[in-house]
């Protein structure tokens, strides 16, 4: 087998999970470790510099540039250099032995409080009574229970979250928070991040929890499409091949209204061009919306093209996806009116609530005895401020300067009685977040802290 490459990074151990994030993100990074640092159930008892230790597979990009870039990246974000630590660094060549594994040896199980545990996957655990156990891989993605950050949250959600609330997970990482919510009993848990590598990784989670996840993970098209929810997107390679090839050829009315689609110009929505349904291929499709729009030219007057056309939409509707006819002599001769009949229809789709869409029985992974719920489990590519469901306790652990920007879009998801945990806050970043929060209107009921972090939760 191939050698490995090993970094070693000079950090302030209170930022290992944003830094463990940065080289997962950027980097070919198959592990990481902090290297000479005490810990009890994986809280840290030394706060001295140390050392992480990052294992690589390749060396693509150069990672000290990387590093350098992502340094002056969170500085500007407002972290010092004592925040961050020197970020002294060296890379070597190492030679191949079973390093992939060797990075979990320093994990173990995490008891977060007497009731909840985190429990990294390959580790055999009896749970003591009614302790709520959650079965993870550490190292992942952002969010694995070890953190302070994140244990913040979830004292946060076993203290204030009610049985049967609806749950939001902003920036949801692993999804660890959003198992948790389920777990406890949540009736419903929608969990969301701006980083599409995350996605996979919190579904495959969710499922290792005994968890049913929408759309699932399995038996979807090559890359599942947030939003879609249904177990019908499977296409095959004749079908892909067709897509691209009416993408290739595509009419004069179709590159017309393209250029008013393209890069989410309509409300901010994204739209596909030729994106294959099942055997069918849509013309123009957003993903967030369920919203497929179809160009049609004179020959969609003939009787089996009408037969046919009827066969297809009852097919997409029972997919529960919303469909828009629009003639190609409206996109001819009056494209301004078209723009805005679509304007229209998109803006009451904004307006009614996500659906959750059911999977059949055969979908629904078997339970362990004793663990777990069927509490559906939405988790996609998304941001706070599409959001236009109200939720009843929100999850947000996310760094300081973000949750300033976005604080009024967390504002607007809560329901009226709803509780709002904010995380991811070092003590002395915290003048940011009360900022906001005054800005905001909110009250805070409750401030949690673990080691330099502190948690907010507030209330409208």
């Amino acid at each position: 087998m191939d050698n490995y490459y090993e970094l070693k990074i000079s950090i302030n151990p209170e930022m290992e999970d944003i830094i463990s994030d940065i080289c997962f993100t950027n980097l070919s990074c198959e592990g990481v470790v902090l290297a000479e640092e005490t810990y009890k159930d994986l809280v840290m008892t030394a706060t001295t510099e140390g050392t992480l230790r990052v294992f690589l597979s390749d060396v693509e990009k150069n990672p000290v540039e990387v590093l350098k870039t992502e340094r002056e990246l969170l500085k500007s974000r407002g972290f010092t250099d004592e925040e961050l630590g020197s970020w002294e660094i060296s890379l070597d060549e190492k030679e191949n032995q079973d390093w992939s594994q060797k990075w979990k040896e320093k994990w173990t199980v995490t008891h977060v409080t007497n009731k909840i545990a985190v429990v990294p996957s390959w580790l055999h655990y009896e749970p003591k009574e009614y302790e709520v156990t959650i079965l993870l891989d550490p190292g992942c993605a952002f969010g694995t229970g070890t953190h302070q950050t994140t244990q913040l949250c979830m004292k946060a959600l076993e203290k204030y979250m009610h049985s049967g609330d609806k749950v939001a997970d902003i920036g949801m990482g692993s999804g660890i928070l959003s198992i948790l919510a389920a777990k406890l009993g949540a009736s419903y848990v929608y969990g969301c991040d701006n980083d599409p590598t995350v996605i996979d990784v919190a579904k495959e989670n969710a499922v290792k929890n005994g968890l049913a996840v929408y759309p699932p993970l399995e038996g979807g098209s090559e890359s599942l499409i947030p939003g879609w929810g249904h177990i019908y997107h499977g296409y095959s390679q004749s079908t892909k091949k067709f897509a691209k090839n009416l993408r290739n050829n595509t009419t004069p009315q179709e590159k017309k209204l393209w250029q008013y689609l393209r890069k989410s110009q309509l409300l901010g929505y994204k739209f596909r061009r030729q994106q294959p349904i099942g055997h069918y291929i849509a013309d123009f499709f957003c993903p967030e919306l369920r919203l497929i729009i179809e160009l049609d030219g004179g020959q969609h007057n003939e009787i089996k093209n009408i037969e046919y056309d009827k066969q297809r939409e009852k097919f997409l509707k029972q997919q529960n996806f919303n469909i828009i006819r629009i003639w190609n002599n409206d996109i001819d001769n009056n494209i301004d009116g078209v723009i805005e009949y679509i304007r229209s229809e998109m803006q009451k789709l904004v307006k009614q609530p996500k659906w959750i869409y059911p999977t059949p029985e055969s979908k629904i992974p078997t339970l362990p005895q004793g663990e777990g719920t069927l509490t559906p489990l939405v988790f996609e590519l998304n941001t706070a401020d599409k959001i236009s469901e109200k939720y009843d306790f929100v999850c947000a652990n996310i760094l300081h300067n973000v949750l300033f920007e976005i604080m009024g879009d967390l504002k607007n998801i809560m329901n009226d009685n709803a509780k709002l945990s904010l995380s991811g806050i070092l003590e002395e970043k915290k003048g940011v977040v009360l900022e906001a929060i005054e800005r905001e209107h909110l009250n805070i009921i409750d401030t949690i802290s673990q080691d330099q972090w502190i948690s907010f939760v507030v209330t409208k």
